[in-house]
Order: C-alpha cells, then sequence, then structure tokens
C-alpha cells in the first residue's frame, strides 16, 4: 500500500488541487458583504399602551446582512436582484457580530424612545389628555474603535472634557463628543468613569446616539420589543404612525401598512440602509401601502412593486399623507 501510495504520489497532489480550491471557494471569506430581503415586525408586538387597543395595521421592515460572504456565495448572490452586495467597511472589519448586536438593541431604543415622544406630543395637539414627558441625558456608544477595551456599545456618556448634557441641545454636545484629543465621562449602570480618546489616523469615527430619558408618559406603556434580537433604528417613522393611531383610535381600515425611515427629535423622517431589499421585503408580504423617506426616491426608479409607495419628509406630511388614504 505504501509503494502505491508512493508511486501515485504526485497524481494525488495534483488531483487534490480542484478540490482544495472548492473549498477555499465554499468558505473562505471575501471583502464583501451582503443586505438581503427580511421580514416585517407588527408594531403591536412591540409597544403597548395601557387600555389601547393598539392597530394591527402597521408593520416595520427588516432586512438580513451578512458579512464577510465566501466567493461561493458572491457567486450565487450576484445574479439576485434582490441582494446588494458591496464592500465590507472598516467599520465593519472593526466590529464583531456581538457589538453588531449590542449598536442594534441601542439605535432601537432610541429609535422607540423617539417614536413615543413624537407620537405623544402630536397627539396631545388633538387630545389634551395625552401627555409626555422627557429630558435629554447625554449620547449612547453605537460604536466605538475595538481598541477602547474600557469602552461597551451602549454606554452612556454623560460629561465631554469635563462639560456635561444639561442644558445643550443633542446637536451640540454631539459636537463635543468629537473633540480631539478628548476626555469622556462615562455611565455603566451604576458606574461612572472617565476614558481619555485620541482618535489615530484613518480610525473609522465614534457613533453616538441621543439619550432621551421618558419621564412620565399618560397613557403608560411598555416596550416588549426590547426582548426581540430584531434591531436597528430604521422602524422610526413606522412606529410613530402607529402609536399616534392607536392614541387617538382613528379608524384606518384593514389595510396592510409597511415601511421604513428613522424618526429624529426634529419630527424629520431619515434615511436608511436597503431600502430596495425593504421594498422586495414588502413585495413578499403583500403589503397596500409603503412609507419611506422622501430621498430614497431616486434608487427605486427602476422597481417594480404592487402597492403604493408615500414618501415623506416628517412625520408630519406622514400623518397627513395617511388621513388622505384613509378618508379616500
Amino acid at each position: 500500500m505504501l509503494t502505491l501510495l508512493k508511486q501515485y504520489k504526485k497524481l494525488l497532489i495534483v488531483l487534490s488541487f480542484p478540490y482544495l480550491y472548492l473549498l477555499f471557494v465554499l468558505v473562505a471569506p471575501t471583502g464583501q458583504a451582503v443586505t438581503a430581503p427580511g421580514g416585517l415586525t407588527p408594531v403591536n408586538q412591540t409597544i403597548e399602551i395601557e387600555n389601547v387597543d393598539f392597530v394591527t395595521n402597521f408593520s416595520t421592515v427588516y432586512v438580513y446582512s451578512f458579512y464577510p460572504i465566501t466567493a461561493f456565495q458572491s457567486f450565487v448572490l450576484a445574479g439576485d436582484p434582490s441582494m446588494n452586495l458591496y464592500p465590507i467597511t472598516d467599520r465593519q472589519r472593526d466590529t464583531t457580530w456581538r457589538d453588531d448586536f449590542l449598536a442594534g438593541q441601542v439605535s432601537k431604543l432610541v429609535s422607540l424612545k423617539s417614536s413615543l415622544i413624537q407620537a405623544y406630543l402630536l397627539a396631545s395637539e388633538v387630545d389634551s389628555n395625552i401627555e409626555i414627558n422627557y429630558e435629554y441625558r447625554g449620547l449612547y456608544i453605537y460604536y466605538r474603535p475595538s481598541r477602547l477595551k474600557n469602552l461597551e456599545i451602549g454606554d452612556e456618556i454623560i460629561e465631554i472634557n469635563g462639560i456635561s448634557y444639561e442644558g445643550l441641545p443633542h446637536e451640540t454636545y454631539q459636537q463635543l463628543a468629537y473633540q480631539v484629543p478628548v476626555t469622556y465621562t462615562v455611565k455603566r449602570g451604576q458606574e461612572t468613569f472617565t476614558i481619555e480618546y485620541n482618535r489615530m489616523d484613518n480610525e473609522p469615527w465614534m457613533i453616538f446616539y441621543p439619550n432621551y430619558e421618558i419621564l412620565s408618559a399618560s397613557p403608560s406603556f411598555t416596550l416588549p420589543g426590547l426582548e426581540s434580537v430584531v434591531g436597528g433604528p430604521s422602524g422610526g417613522m413606522i412606529q410613530t404612525l402607529s402609536i399616534y393611531v392607536s392614541l387617538l383610535k382613528l379608524n384606518i381600515g384593514d389595510a396592510k401598512i409597511a415601511g421604513t425611515g428613522t424618526i429624529n427629535m426634529n419630527g424629520s423622517v431619515g434615511r436608511i440602509g436597503g431600502i430596495q431589499q425593504k421594498l422586495y421585503t414588502g413585495i413578499y408580504n403583500n403589503i397596500d401601502f409603503f412609507f419611506m423617506p422622501t430621498s430614497h426616491l431616486s434608487e427605486i426608479i427602476s422597481m417594480d412593486y404592487p402597492f403604493q409607495i408615500i414618501a415623506v419628509n416628517t412625520i408630519e406630511e406622514a400623518v397627513l399623507k395617511l388621513y388622505e388614504h384613509i378618508n379616500a
């Protein structure tokens, strides 16, 4: 047997090359990522309001994101128009799956709180019994370079170079956070500590989200959606519309409404990622109306979809267009 193996050693080595190459193609990572169509999350499963029957019409849209993908996956997915393949960013290269999950949970928490605040404020203009009180409490860390071992995703920044968030608008306070070098006072649970940070050349910038604490709300609410593994900020507009309609007990029939768009504290609707994949998700789930930011319209010109697109810039505009369509 050993003699036979020695005799055909070179042939066996040559024949092994195709198998090694195939194995490499199947499992070796590339420098690419993919965003794929996902699914719908009914808002009434995410937010509960005391003594309010939450409408069931509204759903947020989530997509799947994978990185890095293999050469074989890249080959297969490249021919599917519903998939978006793109080069991995420097920030993605520096982010673990755990950090990616935690960042999604941070942005989801901020999105839910912002949606509640905006919806309650709008609804209170119609019904004075609806109230909400909140305060700005600084910044959440959404991304930090992985070399900063003392910082975690979700940490709260309450002072920047000794300057407190108190009395400052979020935009001003966030600008302070990008000073170089900078000293952050960080709150993590009951612990408070300081850390000095000096950004390195070509290092991805840190990313922060605003920390607004809701002090009281009438009617009160709970957030069962915080237990979900689905994260991200892009459900803000749809969440706000759903809360608003539920608080005011509006009858919007049985229309199946989905959409995407962040909600900012000034009422503007912000951009999101994976707009085409979210439209494909809507197609696969047979929705009737799809709300989205106007700024993304140029990205879907070539797409065909069986539902009506409602593009908006602000939550006030979204409410008006919702009224128009339910009363049509």
